[in-house]
């Protein structure tokens, strides 16, 4: 049976206390999904028009899980920052510096990932969105949701088009990524930015930040409203109306790019993949909370790869700009032993290596309690060694002792 919890204690936020299994499966999912989106830049893959196996796999990933997948990590990143927020409250810490150097270490690992291995890099968007969210943390569910709604209609330039053109013309001028490049317009010499790699690339990932933004804060508010603790009380319910948003988000994203296209399904286009993204929650939710279901089970192997996908997902791009000839950055474009294959022999490499990644990770886990990346952030966050080995106790600093509730050292979103 898959359970969306170790424990029934209620913590802050109407989370259950303990380790919350359905957000590592969700977050398993979510790798699995952006991984197979990464392929073709990883492998530098090559699409021929006679090539029926590698088109028709190009196009299932596309409707799939393209624009879907990263506000789906993007959705469990905002999670994560409440339960480290309110986790940090409980136990008597300072919750502001304690997020502010996790986005730091992330900052870091994402700068290093960006400019020295792959420039398909979510980590330094990532580390950007949780600086800006340290902002929102305070915020009641009424301004997250009207937040979340308002950056979404903001970035969504799709959706704009079918507005009136003052409305439209309002969301661009209060836009901060319009603004942005409205001030690099200014420089003296704008063609020189944009032609200095680490400026540039630090300036999209602001840029793709600010425009995913909202995902997050979308995330905040399904934790403010215990949507974790409801919604498995009704799984019929919610993997019901997973189901049908998965339909409607596909059929909208597959029509987006076909023949059948038109003015009004390019509009709904960012609305269709984020039903993907919310259906994908609400399905998985369910599942995870039927009792006995074969499909509940499933979910179980994306568990384990879930919970170390930090370090997953920075194995991924290593091993692959290894060994696939150019597709990485720096001293990795130089090296490789594999040259460009067709789509769809990259697309077996990579779900071979996804299994062995959840294998490794099951047994990682049996032994250790964090992944090494894991590890190595926690310790940065905390200015403290955790202990790594299973046997290790976990320590129990005296003023934060008396504040913490059964299971709650286990209640970790790293």
């Amino acid at each position: 049976m898959t359970t969306l919890s170790t424990t029934k204690t209620k913590a802050p936020g109407g989370m259950p206390d303990g380790r919350i299994n359905v957000l590592d499966q969700l977050r398993g999912v979510a790798l699995f999904a952006i991984f197979l989106c990464n392929l073709s830049n990883l492998t530098g893959a090559l699409m021929n028009e006679g090539d029926v196996a590698s088109n028709t796999l190009w196009r299932a990933i596309d409707v799939l899980f393209a624009n879907s997948a990263r506000p789906l990590f993007s959705f469990m990143f905002g999670i994560s920052m409440m339960l480290i927020f309110d986790g940090a409250v409980r136990k008597g810490r300072r919750p502001y510096p304690m997020l502010l150097r996790r986005m730091g270490m992330l900052l870091l690992f994402g700068a290093l990932h960006v400019f020295a291995v792959w420039d398909g890099d979510i980590l330094f968007m990532y580390a950007l969105d949780g600086l800006m969210l340290i902002l929102f943390v305070w915020m009641p569910k009424p301004l997250l949701l009207l937040s979340g709604l308002l950056l979404f209609l903001i970035g969504s330039y799709e959706l704009q088009a079918a507005m009136s053109p003052a409305l439209s013309n309002f969301l661009l001028n209060f836009s901060p990524a319009s603004r942005l490049y409205g001030w690099i317009a200014q420089l003296p010499n704008p063609d020189a930015f944009y032609m200095n790699p680490y400026l540039s690339t630090s300036f999209s990932e602001l840029v793709l930040a600010i425009e995913h933004l909202s995902f997050f804060l979308f995330g905040m508010y399904a934790y403010r409203s215990g949507l974790f603790v409801r919604l498995p009380k009704h799984p019929r319910l919610a993997s019901g109306l997973g189901a049908l948003l998965l339909l409607l988000g596909w059929t909208g994203k597959f029509l987006y790019g076909g023949p059948g296209n038109n003015p009004w399904i390019t509009t709904l286009h960012p609305i269709a993949c984020f039903a993907v993204t919310l259906g994908a929650v609400l399905l998985i939710v369910g599942l995870a909370g039927t009792e006995g279901s074969r499909a509940g089970r499933l979910l179980e192997p994306f568990r384990a790869v879930g919970r170390m996908a930090f370090t997953n997902y920075l194995m991924q791009s290593l091993v692959f700009v290894t060994l696939f000839t150019g597709s990485g950055v720096g001293f990795f474009a130089s090296i490789g032993v594999i040259g460009s294959l067709p789509f769809s022999a990259s697309v077996a490499i990579g779900l071979g290596f996804f299994a062995l990644q959840m294998i490794l990770s099951r047994y990682w886990l049996r032994a250790f309690r964090y992944g090494p990346f894991e590890w190595l952030w926690r310790a940065g966050t905390n200015l403290e060694w955790p202990p790594f080995r299973k046997r290790e106790p976990e320590p129990q600093p005296a003023a934060a002792a008396s504040a913490d509730l059964p299971g709650s050292g286990e209640r970790r979103m790293d």
